[in-house]
């Protein structure tokens, strides 16, 4: 037995029943290098984005969990696929195009990740074959998300690309100033900002709640396949997670708006940093939780 053989003996892909020739084993070991390369930028991408990026890294952990999760329960589907010599071929040529390429491609993160999808496709495509993606869209999906070391950034593009000019932001301001008001704290909006008589603070793009919606709907997927809830009833825990999150995004809000004008650079500091974010986010998914097992005992499997 080869080397490449023994060495996809002991990765996760012979799990899900990976068989190869010389060929197609040596080119996967080419490929599963070039995310071995990658591996160490990835990780950067995640830890330089700061300590107020706690939102993206739970989505990415999210993706990367749902991803081997999504293998594991169908390993065996997926050992029932065979790829067509079509479907090989062109999943060798994705390989060596990445492989080859991957040298030339360090001056971006999006250039490494786009070089290391496309070496995971053709992976795909040899070992399992173009069925793979028709069968199994939502793996894929999953799976191709956790390429960017920063999944919310590019759906934070898609987002701007789609809605006017600081849509959340403003949404923000003007439902945080309002439930100020019902308070009694003489707090208006204009445009981005919560502004007070002795102040004012732009609620800006990492305050605006999408970064935590986009992972509830991550947190509401991954709820409704653990609890093997059906798709009707996963969307309802999805469009809950969004929901949810956008409504506790106000009082937070509320309480930056508060400390950065009237408490002190060092409470707006706890508040906006990674404490206060993960007291938010504590108390977010403890409600989300209970909501959903609240709704999984009243309504079966839909």
């Amino acid at each position: 037995m080869n080397i490449s053989r023994r060495v996809l003996r002991l990765l996760p892909l012979s799990w899900i029943g990976l068989q190869t020739k010389s060929l197609q084993g040596w080119l996967i070991l080419l490929g599963l290098s070039v995310g071995l390369w990658y591996f160490p930028t990835w990780v950067r991408g995640l830890v330089d984005r700061g300590p107020q990026s706690t939102d993206g890294f739970t989505l990415a952990a999210c993706f990367v969990g749902l991803t081997f999760y999504l293998l594991w329960k169908q390993r065996k589907k997926l050992a029932a696929l065979s790829a067509t010599e079509e479907d090989k071929l062109l999943g060798y040529l994705f390989i060596l195009c990445g492989a080859l390429l991957f040298p030339f491609c360090q001056f971006a993160i999006w250039s490494q990740a786009l070089l290391w999808l496309t070496v995971l496709a053709g992976i795909a495509l040899c070992v399992w074959g173009s069925h793979c993606f028709t069968q199994h869209p939502l793996l894929c999906t999953v799976a191709a998300a956790t390429v960017y070391p920063q999944p919310g950034i590019a759906a934070q593009l898609v987002w701007q690309a789609i809605t006017p000019y600081q849509f959340l932001e403003r949404l923000m301001a003007q439902a945080g100033a309002a439930a100020l008001s019902l308070f009694g704290w003489q707090a208006t909006a204009v445009e981005s900002f919560v502004t007070f008589p002795r102040g004012a603070v732009n609620v800006d793009w990492g305050c605006n709640g999408f970064d935590m919606a986009l992972t509830m709907i991550v947190g509401g997927l991954v709820l409704g396949m653990l609890l093997q809830q059906g798709w009707l009833n996963t969307t309802g825990f999805i469009v809950l997670g969004v929901i949810a999150a956008l409504i506790f995004n106000v009082p937070r809000v509320m309480l930056l708006a508060i400390a950065s004008v009237y408490w002190g650079q060092e409470a707006f500091d706890f508040w906006h940093g990674p404490w206060g974010g993960q007291i938010f986010s504590g108390l977010l998914f403890t409600a989300f939780y209970y909501v959903v097992m609240g709704m999984v005992r009243t309504r079966p499997s839909m």
